[in-house]
């Protein structure tokens, strides 16, 4: 870099610009303008101007504008000198080129600018356009962010849909397979027994055979000594092979005839037999099973037994088939069951006339009996339980006279066994839980009627107590129940304390005499 100076200006007298005396090319002059500031010039210029040069200051604003334009690059708008005292002269062809190069730039800066602004605006056209794209891809990601989201909530939907779908064709399978093992299952019954029944219609047609036969080959007989002609004169036909013949095939027909009506005589029988015995010991469990909780109960725990030895009863055997059992098997259970309800209910009747006959004698109190009104709807409720069971003994009596008098192909028989076995099942189910809630309220009851049956019995006790001892209710001091574990103490003027202990479904008493330690009793 070259010294540097001040120039003044020829008015202000100020200082008002440095430059550099190093040259330099007019394009890098105009380089560093546009780069540096991008100031317009064109009414700028023509004031500044105006305001620069007037009639007095001409040499001074040459040599300014020379100076300026030698920093910038331009030649000089002198004249070398010849001499070192001869003046400078103003060299105008320089001054002219440098006007002509200064429009040239000028033109050029022109050019640029707007080159620069229609690039600037191409750009700022791209920009918009980059960033419209910008914003329609990034929607169209959304878009497809939410469509993948819903496709994948759809595609596990449908998969657990699959799933379900599987679970549902695997239980049908296995349905499926379990009624087809059923209906093998009878088949094989079914072939079963029409093979022993085969074999025993054999067995008769045998045994028949071997009875006709044997009256014929016994050599022991009674000779008829007088014989009675027939009653027309005539003469009896001879025996041959043909009459001989037909007449065994005519009693035979005429044999299993009377034995088929013989037994579907004894199958109805047995049928109807089966069907009341059934009802009466369902009329005896009905009777037996607790309908009603009743207030202050005074039957002891051997009661609460009895009746869920009923309950039990009457579940196993609603459990099992009986139609399925041979006649004696079932004659067996049914005589066994109903003996054991008997002595059952004659057990409990005894128990219930004693204590009757202890409550009429120790005379209780009107509230522990029960009202007119209870017996009277337990009544109403036994003899519409009993009118429901008449009913269904004419339906199944129905049903079954149906089933004998219309034989069935053996395809329809067997899907209606499995119905029938089917619909049993869901009764029984039903009736199972039925039992476990009436058994869960039997349990509460006898609970209950336990404590109802303490209870009453140390107020007999008490009553007792006063009465032997001659000691008035008001002198009882303290009665109250220690704990839970069934401890109850009572202490008298006198100091008699008795301790009621509970264990099991047994109440022990125990009696004895305490010194007076005071005034008052004391534990």
């Amino acid at each position: 870099m070259g010294d540097w100076m001040t120039v003044t200006d020829p008015e202000s007298k100020t200082l008002s610009q440095y430059t550099s005396e190093t040259k330099m090319s007019p394009s890098s002059l105009y380089s560093q303008q546009v780069l540096c500031s991008s100031i317009p010039l064109s009414k700028n210029v023509h004031s500044f101007f105006s305001a620069f040069c007037t009639e007095e200051n001409i040499e001074q604003s040459i040599s300014y504008l020379d100076q300026e334009l030698t920093t910038f690059g331009f030649p000089s708008l002198y004249e070398e000198p010849k001499g070192k005292e001869t003046k400078r002269e103003l060299n105008i062809v320089a001054v002219l080129n440098c006007m002509n190069e200064l429009l040239v730039l000028q033109r050029k800066n022109l050019l640029a600018q707007e080159n620069v602004e229609t690039q600037n605006l191409k750009l700022g056209s791209d920009m918009d356009h980059l960033q419209n794209c910008y914003t329609k891809l990034k929607e169209q990601l959304e878009a497809s962010r939410r469509e993948m989201i819903g496709l994948q909530e759809r595609d596990r939907q449908l998969q657990c849909k699959n799933r379900n779908l599987h679970q549902l064709l695997k239980n049908e399978k296995d349905e499926v397979q379990k009624l087809q093992n059923i209906i093998a299952s009878r088949a094989t019954q079914y072939n079963h027994d029409m093979k022993r029944k085969e074999r025993e219609y054999n067995k008769l047609k045998e045994r028949l055979h071997q009875l006709v036969m044997n009256k014929k080959d016994k050599k022991i007989a009674m000779d008829v000594l007088n014989y009675v002609g027939r009653a027309d004169g005539k003469r009896g036909s001879w025996r041959t092979g043909k009459t001989e013949a037909r007449n065994e095939d005519e009693m035979y027909k005429i044999l299993l005839n009377d034995y088929e009506y013989r037994q579907k005589q004894i199958l109805m029988e047995n049928a109807e037999l089966k069907k009341v015995l059934q009802q009466m010991k369902k009329e005896m469990i009905s009777l037996l099973s607790p309908q009603k909780k009743i207030p202050r109960e005074r039957a002891d725990d051997s009661a609460g037994t009895v009746i869920s030895d009923v309950e039990e009863d009457a579940g196993e055997l609603s459990r099992e088939s009986m139609w399925d059992l041979s006649c004696e098997t079932v004659r067996e259970q049914l005589t066994n069951s109903i003996r054991k309800q008997w002595r059952i209910l004659k057990s409990h009747v005894e128990k219930l006339d004693n204590q009757v006959s202890k409550v009429q004698l120790e005379g209780f109190n009107d509230e522990d009996v029960i009202s007119r009104q209870d017996h009277e709807q337990e009544t109403e409720k036994l003899e519409l339980e009993i009118q429901q069971c008449k009913e269904m003994i004419k339906t199944q009596q129905q049903l079954l006279q149906q089933q004998l008098a219309t034989a069935c192909d053996d395809d329809t028989t067997s899907l209606l066994r499995d119905c029938y076995l089917l619909e049993e099942k869901e009764r029984l189910k039903e009736e199972w839980s039925l039992f476990k809630e009436q058994k869960k309220n039997f349990e509460r009851e006898r609970r209950s009627f336990t404590e109802a049956a303490i209870r009453l019995g140390l107020e007999v006790f008490l009553t007792i107590v006063v009465v032997s001892h001659k000691i008035s209710p008001l002198g009882i001091c303290h009665l109250s129940t220690v704990s839970r574990c069934g401890v109850t103490r009572q202490c008298n003027p006198e100091h008699v304390c008795c301790f009621l202990r509970k264990k099991g479904n047994t109440v022990k008493i125990k009696f004895f005499h305490l010194q007076p330690l005071t005034q008052d009793c004391r534990h």
